[in-house]
């Protein structure tokens, strides 16, 4: 992590709200539509829904993981802080009764306490400026979680693994574009699983860590962070 915050990822996000497509504009241009099912089904596997659960879904970008996840619960309530990403996420999910979205932050989330079964938030804890945005970030996943809820907060990169990921970006022919993903991993706030662990332990979680399925191309350099809230 840089000490100097380049990116305002609330404009990064709406810049990439526009792009021809849902995968492309939540920076899985790469993933195929195997990759994207494997997701929701480890996502439905790890939370565990019951068809009364209330679902937060942090980071729901076009909305297309809610629009998966929406058979399976009573409610999805959906938050990004990219108002494009909102936007076209209300388009998608224009015609499912049980799903809105609204503009929000994980670490400033406008929702009562105790309020949600699961909490979900893929590809999030990344893009906070460091650990003390990440402790907010834990605290308030744990204030909107009803006891004996469940959180799933996905696909964290994990530094001891970044070499791995720098090695599959600089295979790839655009040079110029290369430069750019490796300028940006600077950006993202990368944390030890074991310190991932004893952060959530503080904010009152029993967590444990959960591998990305080999399916996902992510899997190689990220992890899932599995956070339970005892009654």
């Amino acid at each position: 992590m840089t000490d100097v915050q380049v990116c305002d990822w609330a404009g990064f996000w709406d810049a990439k709200a526009v792009s021809p497509t849902d995968f492309q504009a939540t920076g899985r241009g790469g993933m195929d539509v195997v990759g994207f099912l494997y997701t929701v089904g480890e996502i439905v596997r790890l939370l565990a829904f019951r068809p009364a659960d209330e679902l937060l879904d942090i980071g729901c970008g076009t909305g297309l993981i809610a629009l998966s996840l929406a058979p399976w619960v009573s409610r999805i309530k959906g938050v990004d802080i990219s108002s494009g990403m909102v936007d076209r996420a209300r388009s998608n999910l224009d015609h499912v009764p049980n799903v809105d979205v609204a503009v929000g932050s994980i670490t400033n989330l406008h929702e009562p306490d105790d309020s949600y079964d699961k909490v979900l938030a893929y590809s999030v804890l990344q893009y906070l400026a460091d650990e003390s945005m990440l402790r907010e970030a834990l605290n308030d996943v744990f204030r909107v979680l009803r006891p004996g809820g469940r959180a799933l907060l996905a696909a964290n990169p994990d530094p001891s693994r970044r070499s791995r990921l720098e090695e599959v970006i600089r295979t790839r022919p655009d040079k110029e574009a290369v430069e750019k993903e490796l300028s940006l991993l600077d950006q993202v706030l990368w944390v030890e699983p074991a310190r991932m662990l004893t952060l959530a332990e503080e904010a009152g979680f029993s967590p444990r860590i959960e591998p990305i399925s080999p399916c996902i191309w992510q899997h190689f350099y990220m992890f899932d962070l599995v956070l339970d809230k005892h009654g």
